[in-house]
């Protein structure tokens, strides 16, 4: 059975993005505050977990076949100064590293600093796999100056495989 617990996901993977030299100054949060306004931002909005071998019950190893994946979701957010179609390629531009930087670190430690449980044999997690990009763009005033916004919402999909 599985000995993953929500809440070490998130801390875990939350504590080494901030350590990320590509992330330095990004605010990383465990929740998604509604209001906060930085200039750029990595938030968890949700984490799914489903299937026998997370809830604990079912009716013996056949029951693991019900596994699904572990899912994260979250998004980034990058806000610049500036109201053109300069200024909005490089919140894009901006909006990709810190995607790239939250795929590399799942890629250096799959198991989320441990957090992330081992199944019972013959089970093993595959490898993460951000599955899902939603990339929005936006334009705002704000004291008379222009701003630009990126948000990308992104899911993160942990499938466990015999």
């Amino acid at each position: 059975m599985a000995s993953t617990s929500v809440p070490d996901v998130l801390v875990n993977l939350a504590a080494q993005l901030r350590l990320r030299p590509g992330l330095v100054g990004v605010a990383v949060h465990l929740l998604d505050f509604a209001g906060a306004l930085e200039p750029e931002t990595v938030r968890f909005t949700r984490v799914t977990m489903a299937g026998a071998a997370f809830l604990g019950w079912g009716a013996g190893p056949d029951s693991l076949r019900t596994i699904e994946p572990l899912r994260l979701a979250g998004f980034v957010s990058v806000t610049l100064p500036g109201g053109d179609n300069e200024h909005a390629a490089a919140a894009l531009a901006r909006g990709g590293v810190l995607l790239t930087e939250i795929a590399q670190q799942l890629r250096d430690d799959p198991a989320v600093g441990g957090a992330l449980g081992t199944l019972a044999p013959p089970y093993r997690w595959r490898p993460p796999l951000m599955d899902r990009q939603d990339w929005r763009l936006g334009a705002a005033e704000r004291d008379g100056a222009g701003l630009v916004a990126v948000q990308v919402d992104f899911s993160v999909a942990w499938q466990a495989t015999s």
